[in-house]
C-alpha cells in the first residue's frame, strides 16, 4: 500500500503513466479531482483557486496572503484524499506537499521538448515554433512559482526517488519500474507512517478553516492540536485598532481563541486542542 506522487512537464506523458500505473496496481488516480474536492470543501471559487495554482505569482501575490489560502486548502484537500494510501496523484506540487513519510514514492518525469511539442501539435494544431515557445513559457513558470512558494527548484532530482527520461525509456517500461518500485519494502508503509498522515491532514484542515481568521502555526500528534498564532498574523477585522498598536488585550485574545478552538473541535478526529495566541513583545 503507497501513496505515489507523479511531477512532469506539460505533454510529457505523464498523465497517461499516471492512470497506467493506477490501473495496475489496482489504486485510484487523481489530479482534477482534488480541485473540486477544495471547491465544495472550503466554498471558494474555482476559477480563483485555478489561478493561484497554475498562474505565475506577480507582486500583489507577494504582499497579501491570497494564493497562501488557497495553497492550504489545496493541501487540506489532498492529504484528506491520499491519507488512506493507494492512491497516484499527478498534479500540482505532490511531492512537496506531502509530509516526508516513507511510503510516499516521488517520482518525476521528463520527456525530450521535441516529444513534447509533437504532442502539443498534436493536441492543440500548433506551429511547431509556436508549440516550443508555449511549453518553455509554461516551464519557467512552474520552476518560478514553485521557488517562491517552497524556495525548492523543481529540477532538483533530490526532490524525487525516481527520475524517469522517457527519451531512454518506453512509457511502459517506466510504468513496470514505477511499480515495482511501489510494490517493494523500501515503501512499505509503517504504522508510524499511518498515524503521521492523519495528523497532518488534521492540521492542513484547521490551518486552512483558520485562514479568514489568522495565519496560525498548527501541530498534532495522534490527534492532540496544539495551535500558536503569532499577532502580527491576526486578520479578524474587530481587532483593527489594535492591531495598529500590534497587539491584543485580553478579552479579544479569549475571545478569538474561542473562535479557533470551536473551529478545531468541529473536525471529529480532534482529541482535544489548545490555542495560543502571542501577545507582541
Amino acid at each position: 500500500m503507497a501513496i505515489i506522487s507523479i511531477s512532469r512537464g506539460c505533454f510529457s506523458y505523464g498523465k497517461r503513466i499516471a492512470q497506467d500505473v493506477a490501473g495496475k496496481l489496482g489504486y485510484e488516480c487523481v489530479n482534477r479531482e482534488i480541485i473540486l474536492e477544495t471547491v465544495r470543501c472550503f466554498n471558494i471559487s474555482e476559477t480563483d483557486l485555478l489561478k493561484s495554482l497554475e498562474e505565475a505569482p506577480g507582486l500583489l501575490n507577494r504582499l497579501t496572503h491570497g494564493k497562501e489560502k488557497y495553497l492550504s486548502c489545496f493541501r487540506a484537500a489532498l492529504l484528506e484524499h491520499v491519507k488512506n494510501d493507494n492512491v497516484v496523484y499527478h498534479g500540482h506540487a505532490g511531492h512537496l506537499l506531502l509530509p516526508p513519510v516513507r511510503h510516499i514514492l516521488k517520482v518525476r518525469i521528463i520527456a525530450d521538448m521535441k516529444t513534447r511539442v509533437e504532442n502539443l501539435q498534436k493536441e492543440e494544431g500548433l506551429l511547431a515554433e509556436d508549440a516550443e515557445k508555449k511549453l518553455r513559457k509554461e516551464d519557467i513558470k512552474r520552476i518560478e512559482w514553485t521557488k517562491l512558494l517552497y524556495k525548492q527548484d523543481i529540477r532538483d532530482s533530490r526532490l524525487y526517488d525516481i527520475v524517469i527520461h522517457l527519451d531512454t525509456m518506453t512509457s511502459e517500461d517506466a510504468c513496470e519500474l514505477i511499480c515495482l518500485a511501489a510494490k517493494s519494502k523500501s515503501f512499505e508503509k509503517l504504522e508510524s507512517d499511518e498515524a503521521m498522515m492523519k495528523d497532518a491532514a488534521i492540521s492542513a484542515h484547521i490551518h486552512a478553516d483558520l485562514q479568514n481568521l489568522c495565519d496560525a502555526q498548527v501541530t498534532c500528534h495522534n490527534g492532540n492540536v496544539r495551535i500558536i498564532v503569532p499577532p502580527s498574523e491576526i486578520r479578524v477585522t474587530g481587532f483593527g485598532n489594535l492591531m495598529i498598536q500590534n497587539r491584543i488585550n485580553e478579552q479579544a485574545r479569549q475571545d478569538l481563541a474561542a473562535k479557533i478552538l470551536k473551529i478545531a473541535q468541529n473536525i471529529p478526529e480532534v482529541r482535544h486542542a489548545v490555542c495560543d495566541i502571542e501577545t507582541a513583545g
